[in-house]
């Protein structure tokens, strides 16, 4: 069924799959098999994967590292691990998307951030969820990521314009709509 659902032009990637470890269920011997099997699709019909991986770090970068490969086409999505697994999926050629948990007060990945070049960010929503502040607590929508992209420019300390740039222009490789 899943394959069939990429002969749809609109269907640029697999995803969001991967590993949660957050939760006790599914086991996570059928997360990982589920994981492969998704993995080896992306890697079949040729279209990036959009990686869940919550609590999971290390089996996510080795199974992405023996089954997926180096310098494929990757979104770490919603990251929010710490500057070493950032630089382990930076090595893979993978890109890290960054969502509203970048705006929450008690998060880490700001200084995490200024060890991830802007050309391998890529802007998210995860709506309905992790909305960005000043807006926590309401359903998030697309409209929010203007909060997260905010943040990103004080982190970075760039004017909006070159960010702009650098993060549209990595969502359009990542889903291979520009030559």
């Amino acid at each position: 069924w899943l394959r069939s659902r990429f002969s749809d032009p609109k269907a640029v990637a697999v995803g969001e799959i991967g590993l949660d470890y957050y939760w006790d269920e599914p086991a996570r011997d059928i997360q990982k098999e589920a994981f492969s099997r998704q993995m080896a699709l992306a890697k079949e019909i040729g279209r990036p994967v959009i990686i869940h991986s919550r609590d999971a770090a290390k089996d996510t970068l080795d199974m992405m590292r023996e089954e997926y490969g180096k310098d494929r086409p990757a979104v770490i999505h919603c990251f929010s691990y710490a500057k070493e697994t950032a630089r382990q999926f930076l090595d893979l050629g993978y890109m890290i998307g960054i969502g509203g948990v970048v705006t929450f007060k008690k998060s880490s990945l700001p200084d995490t951030l200024l060890t991830v070049p802007l050309e391998r960010i890529v802007l998210e929503t995860d709506s309905p969820y992790l909305t960005p502040a000043p807006n926590r607590g309401k359903r998030n929508e697309s409209a929010n990521v203007r909060d997260t992209f905010l943040k990103l420019v004080e982190i970075y300390r760039t004017p909006p314009e070159p960010l702009s740039q650098a993060t549209s222009e990595n969502a359009l490789k990542v889903f291979g709509m520009v030559k």
